[in-house]
């Protein structure tokens, strides 16, 4: 197979002069890629591989398209996709922890939902199902959100804990990171306590 990093535009850049230095980059990384995925691959006493990568999508393109990513990268042992609103995708978060397909502390959800530069139908609906499924879902948890709106992210109604601005071609992007504490469940003897 070719080696898809071989001839980067960087390489081909008029002051780009040391190709040496180039390849040693990539052969390094190559090999540390090859361990961790000797690690991911690996079981540990509670869990069958040290890493599990969940992924939902609701565009079929782009499932099609993870599909044969996540094909071509070799990660189809760690890596499951399912489709649809992610409303609807159900990881166990309201059941006993020993169902959850999530561990509380090592789980971290990155999305990338719509904001109105290519996908311009349901933006709203969309972030509405994103903040349901994270509060339903991911409690104890942090998630990572790309986002090119900042009105759209009050949608979320959850307050970020860090931005990390990206600028890629002609647009300025955050990632948000939210950390999703646990809802804390009120007693009867609590509601009773409460003076008004």
């Amino acid at each position: 197979r070719n080696n898809p990093h071989r001839c980067p535009p960087c390489v081909r850049w008029k002051d780009f002069g040391d190709v040496e230095t180039w390849d040693e980059l990539v052969a390094k990384a190559m090999q540390r890629a090859k361990s961790g995925m000797k690690w991911a691959r690996s079981s540990s006493e509670s869990v069958q591989n040290n890493v599990k990568i969940l992924c939902n999508e609701k565009n079929p393109r782009a499932v099609s398209l993870a599909k044969t990513s996540i094909r071509n990268a070799g990660v189809n042992a760690i890596v499951s996709l399912g489709e649809g609103d992610c409303s609807d995708w159900d990881l166990g978060g309201e059941d006993s922890a020993d169902d959850r397909d999530i561990l509380e502390g090592r789980t971290m959800f990155v999305c990338n939902p719509p904001w109105g530069l290519r996908l311009t139908e349901d933006i709203d609906e969309s972030w509405v199902s994103l903040r349901e499924f994270l509060r339903r879902e991911a409690g104890g948890c942090e998630s990572w959100v790309l986002s090119g709106n900042k009105d759209l992210t009050k949608i979320l109604r959850m307050k970020k804990s860090r931005t990390v601005v990206v600028k890629t071609a002609d647009e300025d992007l955050r990632w948000l990171q939210y950390h999703i504490f646990q809802k804390r469940e009120v007693s009867s003897e609590q509601l009773s306590c409460k003076t008004y």
